[in-house]
């Protein structure tokens, strides 16, 4: 765990302070760095939290919890877009029935 001085919009503030986390975990050589907020506890936490995801990920790959979020939200578009198309199909039904009474 780094403390590193931030870069970007800030002025002098992000110049004179070091608020930027950088961890690696050695084993994988995972890096994260994190410079959301201005408080290092803060950025600390955050920094830990997107490290402990993405060992998850590089572990746990499709199972991970990332891995199943992106599922379930691949899996609901698709059913959303069968319920549309299927809804599509009645309409054009009941058009055509119509057309077809006159």
């Amino acid at each position: 765990e780094t403390f590193v001085r931030g870069s970007g919009a800030g002025g002098q503030k992000i110049n004179k302070t070091s608020n930027r986390v950088v961890l690696v975990h050695l084993p994988t050589s995972l890096r994260v760095e994190c410079q959301d907020t201005r408080s290092l506890s803060q950025n600390r936490k955050i920094a830990r939290k997107q490290l402990r995801l993405k060992l998850d990920q590089y572990i746990n790959g499709t199972s991970s919890r990332l891995g199943m979020k992106t599922e379930r939200a691949v899996s609901k578009k698709q059913k959303r877009k069968a319920k549309n198309r299927s809804r599509l199909k009645k309409k054009r039904q009941a058009v055509n029935s119509s057309d077809s009474d006159e």
